[in-house]
């Protein structure tokens, strides 16, 4: 399901209906190319992460373009970010399943229940974990609250607030132009999982988070 699930969900303004929310309106938007330069990926909260681990998957070095799928409610004119993907390539995905970080198991989850990342902040984000490492020994040099990575990612976001989501996409590293993208995560506090997409060929080409499922309680109008 999650293959028809996500790929309607970055389609260019995908309809739905709500009996509780009424239509919904979901669009891709594109924010920029994620820069990995070790190809471990980390996805987490980046305001209150510390020592965040990446995906036991590891991605080729390079960079990769990052969308979000925002819901529209047209009944109470609001937006939410639904989806993030992480595009790895073009090929078309045959099946998702559950990312990982080293230590999960799959198959000793119980029915109903995920692996995810917990946000506190209301923010989500991909970043690879040489930036990730980085921000951590940039908050051990601080010397005041400016100097801290979370209020220079606050500023940041900030900046994008008319967006209909906050977002950013922050270089960290100029050297290497390492960066973190960071957005809205759907409601806002949760724990989210993510999902790797592979081709027929088994390779990786996509990792998308969901934060709403909103293909659960909604209709599908078929109308994009």
């Amino acid at each position: 399901m999650k293959i028809s699930v996500f790929a309607k969900a970055f389609e260019a303004e995908y309809r739905l209906l709500s009996t509780s929310w009424g239509e919904i309106t979901l669009t891709p938007y594109y924010l920029g190319d994620l820069v990995l330069t070790s190809g471990k990926l980390v996805a987490c909260d980046p305001l209150t992460f510390f020592g965040a681990e990446p995906f036991a998957l590891e991605l080729k070095p390079g960079k990769y373009p990052t969308i979000l799928s925002v819901a529209y409610f047209h009944k109470n004119k609001q937006f939410a970010v639904a989806y993030a993907m992480l595009l790895l390539n073009e090929e078309p995905v045959v099946r998702f399943e559950m990312a990982t970080i080293p230590g999960e198991d799959i198959t000793l989850l119980e029915k109903g229940k995920i692996f995810g990342y917990g946000v506190d902040s209301g923010t989500g984000c991909f970043m690879d974990l040489d930036v990730a490492q980085l921000i951590l020994d940039k908050n051990w040099d601080a010397e005041s609250d400016e100097d801290f990575f979370s209020s220079q990612l606050l500023e940041e976001l900030e900046k994008n607030s008319h967006f209909p989501r906050c977002w950013t996409n922050f270089c960290v590293d100029e050297s290497t132009q390492a960066n973190i993208i960071a957005f809205d995560s759907g409601w806002g506090d949760g724990i989210y999982a993510s999902y790797f997409g592979y081709d027929a060929r088994g390779n990786a080409v996509s990792v998308v988070t969901e934060f709403i499922n909103i293909f659960d309680w909604c209709q599908d109008t078929g109308v994009s």
